[in-house]
C-alpha cells in the first residue's frame, strides 16, 4: 500500500511546487517559504501568515506511513497547541480509504481518535467539572489551548493564535471522547489510548 500525491500546484508566494495528498484539505503549508495557504476552491489560493515550529523530538514526521493496531495510516499534517504546562501536538492522518484520524501526543501519552458526532450529556461543556460523571462519561481533563503553529496539510482552517476549549472524557475501558469548542462550534472525536511502543513506523 502506498500514499501518492493526488495533485500538485505552485505556491502563490514563492512558486515552489507543492503536493497535496488529501483531496478535502482546507489549508497547507509551503515547506520552502513556510507560508500558510488556504485552499478555498479549485481555482483560489489565499496566502496567510508564515507558520514556523521549533524542532522538537518526535516519533513521527510528515509523509510517513505508520501502523497502529493493524491499521496503516499516513501522516499529513501537524498542529501544535500551547497550554498551561507546555504543549501538545495533533497529527492529522488518513488511511488508504481517505478516512480521517488524529493522533494526539501530550507528554509522551498518545491518543488515536477519529471525528464522530456525539451528543454530550452536559448542558454547557464550559461548565463541566473534572472528576464528575455526566451520563456514561467521566471528565478527565479540561482546559484551553492556543494554536502556535502547524506543518503539512489540514482538513480544517486553523489560525495561529486561535484558542480552543477542550474536554477529555473517558468511558468504558480505555475509550476516550474529546470535545473541542472553538469559533462557537463544538467538534467531537472518539478514540483510545495508544501504547507508543506499538506504533510501528513503516517508512522514513
Amino acid at each position: 500500500m502506498s500514499f501518492e500525491p493526488i495533485k500538485y500546484f505552485n505556491c502563490p508566494q514563492c512558486g515552489d511546487r507543492l503536493a497535496l495528498y488529501f483531496k478535502y484539505s482546507k489549508m497547507t503549508q509551503c515547506p520552502s517559504c513556510k507560508s500558510t495557504i488556504f485552499l478555498e476552491d479549485e481555482g483560489s489560493l489565499k496566502i496567510g501568515k508564515e507558520s514556523v515550529l521549533t524542532n522538537e523530538p518526535s516519533l513521527l514526521k510528515l509523509h510517513q506511513q505508520i501502523k497502529i493496531d493493524n491499521k496503516i495510516l499516513f501522516t499529513l499534517g501537524k498542529l501544535r497547541y500551547q497550554y498551561g504546562r507546555g504543549f501538545w501536538e495533533e497529527w492529522f492522518l488518513n488511511d488508504d480509504d481517505g478516512r480521517v484520524y488524529y493522533l494526539s501526543v501530550d507528554e509522551g501519552d498518545f491518543v488515536l481518535e477519529y471525528p464522530k458526532a456525539i451528543k454530550l450529556p452536559m448542558e454547557n461543556i464550559l461548565d463541566a467539572k473534572v472528576g464528575r460523571r455526566y451520563g456514561q462519561f467521566v471528565v478527565q481533563e479540561r482546559g484551553f489551548g492556543e494554536c502556535i503553529g502547524f506543518e503539512g496539510e489540514l482538513p480544517k482552517d486553523v489560525k495561529v493564535g486561535q484558542r480552543l476549549f477542550y474536554l477529555q472524557l473517558s468511558f468504558g475501558y480505555g475509550n476516550i471522547v474529546t470535545a473541542e469548542y472553538a469559533n462557537s462550534q463544538i467538534s467531537t472525536y472518539e478514540g483510545k489510548w495508544v501504547d507508543a511502543f506499538k506504533i510501528e513506523v513503516l517508512n522514513g
